[in-house]
């Protein structure tokens, strides 16, 4: 049929010509957001070598494991399937895709769903390293934080005070010439040289070549040997880290079990050095450190929390992680409490103690129906966690090293290890909220207009009169009246004094500047290190324009500074206009693990003269302390 006078523009040369670069565009602008990034920040197709094992080999590999309490038990039925099929190699994702390409769950009203299974997985936190969806995260400036790439991948850890972007996989020299592994990269499933930086951008297809690399078996082998998580220098130069693709951790694959989830979350709950003797197999990752280039040992955990039978009832009853967090495919439910994990993949999920317990003391006796009566102003871990281990850090000190003769390198200093509740361990009113910066909004249940969730006890000078009060009252105040009903919540205090960038910095923080891990741990001079890593490519995009465009304007943003100064990046790289700082005020991790009934807190511990409980400091009057407190 002719085209009538009207639409003869669809013919144009022109429109024609803009059609045909759209339809490229859309095809290759995954291609083209990897191709903006520096050259050693891109994907790469990544070849691991294939174990092949003979029959004999394979039936070897099958006693062994069958051997095992869990084989024995028959959980281990990949065994029965791989022989059926024949394969005796591990290829990685493409052999558990030959099976499982699509995924099904249950959503909240119990419907059976089903997905791409690779799809699913890499829309993770799991995978991404940060989710868009902060339901729960309000800025420094009033506004939520939702909408936008938040997690891991962009924020700075305090341990060991890097930056996922630059610190993925590092290869750290020792003062006697070792070589240690360290570096972001070690708790994520991918096996790229660098973050899955692209995954931020809109529209963003994850390539091939970065689905080949996942590393599936560390979350569900039970055979995993954490030996092999460790750095690896390709023949092109560039380092990543390892993976266990042997066809014995294949064989093994199981749900995730809490020993598996612990390969990474140890690290923050029970730290690096602990292994409790009563459950070792829940520390096997601080065991297992590498066969060539072990992984460095951080003292000083940041909670103090360990997930371990004999520090949790759930640990010693063994229960897995995923009985209390929720999954929907790869995508898990961190809770609607959360004051520092931004990522979150289901944050409209609850994850609770009441989910299980729903009347937790005796209801046929005065006691338990006055500890039930606290559910609605008091949560279960206020006094089901009643102490920290010793050895968490409270405050951490960055700008000052002390040298470790095992393994030979300096670290961090340590200033305060608390552990101890009503020190370690604060009390807050929290409604579940929380600020840019990890501290938990909330107010006080009785209405009165005493209570302060922010107190700045760290104000820095170029600050010194702003006038915190005032924007609490208007900022903070309206948020914490108009969120959820506060409840009484244990948290552990934590605050880092690391490098910031003067000309980005406001009253309630700045950006940090990350340390270049191997000049840190092997020379101890922060300063020198925050100047290498300065010279890393990413720092140079991040301080460039189209970070300030897309991403670092909204952040600093939330943080209550006007805008991302990209012109401090000169000074910033020469060490001018840097200085270490401690945080204004200290964040507050939420805590929920560690959960004990021997030795929980009793109504005398928080009531009793000289209790646990911060009474002032919770909002209360005179007159209503003194009817909180118990003579003794």
């Amino acid at each position: 049929m002719p085209v009538s006078g009207r639409y003869r523009w669809l013919k144009s040369p022109l429109f024609i010509l803009t059609g045909i670069l759209v339809i490229l565009v859309a095809i290759f602008w995954s291609q083209m957001i990897n191709w903006m990034l520096p050259a050693d920040s891109r994907p790469a197709a990544i070849v691991y070598s294939a174990e092949i094992l003979t029959q004999n080999g394979f039936e070897t590999a099958a006693g062994t494991l069958e051997s095992t309490p869990r084989g024995a038990a028959g959980e281990f039925g990949h065994i029965e399937r791989f022989r059926e099929a024949g394969i005796l190699s591990y290829e990685g994702p493409a052999t558990c895709l030959g099976c499982h390409e699509k995924i099904t769950y249950q959503d909240d009203q119990g419907n059976e769903k089903s997905a791409d299974l690779m799809d699913n997985l890499v829309s993770s936190a799991h995978y991404r390293f940060f989710t868009k969806a902060h339901p729960n995260v309000y800025g420094f400036n009033g506004e939520l934080a939702d909408n936008f790439p938040m997690g891991k991948i962009n924020r700075p850890c305090p341990k060991p005070g890097s930056f996922a972007m630059t610190a993925w996989a590092e290869l750290v020299v020792t003062q006697a010439g070792d070589t240690l592994s360290e570096g972001c990269g070690q708790c994520h499933i991918g096996g790229q040289y660098q973050a899955p930086l692209g995954e931020m951008m809109p529209l963003y297809r994850t390539g091939g070549k970065e689905k080949d690399a996942i590393d599936c078996l560390i979350c569900h082998a039970v055979a995993y040997d954490m030996n092999r998580k460790q750095v690896v220098t390709d023949a092109n130069g560039r380092n990543r880290w390892g993976q266990d693709r042997s066809l014995l951790a294949a064989m093994s694959v199981t749900s995730p079990t809490a020993e598996a989830c612990l390969r990474c979350h140890q690290h923050n709950f029970g730290g690096d050095i602990y292994v409790d003797a009563a459950g070792p197999e829940f520390m096997e990752s601080l065991q297992n450190l590498g066969h060539t280039r072990p992984r460095v040992q951080h003292p000083g955990s940041k909670r103090g929390t360990p997930y371990s039978p004999s520090w949790d009832v759930h640990a010693a009853a063994g229960m897995s992680c995923i009985e209390c967090h929720a999954t929907r495919g790869h995508l898990m439910a961190k809770g609607t409490h959360t004051t520092t994990l931004m990522a979150n993949d289901l944050p409209d999920v609850e994850v609770s103690c009441l989910d299980c317990h729903d009347e937790p003391h005796d209801n046929s006796n005065e006691d338990g129906r006055t500890l039930n009566g606290h559910l609605d102003t008091v949560a279960c871990q206020t006094c089901h966690i009643p102490s920290l281990h010793p050895d968490n850090v409270t405050r951490r000190d960055f700008g000052e090293t002390e040298f470790e003769n095992d393994p030979g390198i300096h670290i961090y200093h340590d200033v305060v290890k608390e552990n101890a509740p009503g020190r370690g361990i604060t009390y807050v009113w929290w409604n579940g909220d929380t600020t840019f910066l990890g501290n938990p909004i909330g107010d006080n249940p009785n209405g009165a207009e005493l209570y302060s969730f922010y107190d700045a006890r760290w104000r820095w000078p170029e600050f010194a009169d702003f006038d915190y009060e005032a924007w609490y009252e208007k900022t903070m105040r309206p948020i914490a009246k108009a969120g959820r009903p506060s409840k009484l919540h244990p948290m552990k205090r934590f605050n880092g004094r690391q490098h910031i960038d003067q000309q980005n910095m406001g009253p309630f923080g700045g950006m940090f500047v990350h340390y270049n891990l191997p000049s840190f741990y092997r020379f101890g001079r922060p300063d020198q290190a925050a100047r290498v890593e300065m010279d890393k490519s990413m720092m140079g995009m991040m301080y460039g324009w189209m970070f300030k465009f897309y991403m670092m304007d909204k952040f600093m943003s939330f943080m209550g500074i006007d805008g991302w100064n990209t012109n401090s990046f000169v000074d910033v790289r020469a060490g001018k206009m840097v200085e270490p700082r401690w945080i204004p005020t200290d964040a507050m991790l939420e805590i929920s693990h560690a959960i004990r009934r021997e030795g929980a807190l009793t109504c005398n511990d928080c009531h009793g003269v000289g209790g646990l409980m911060d009474w002032p400091a919770l909002g209360y009057t005179p007159g209503e302390i003194d009817n909180l407190i118990i003579p003794r």
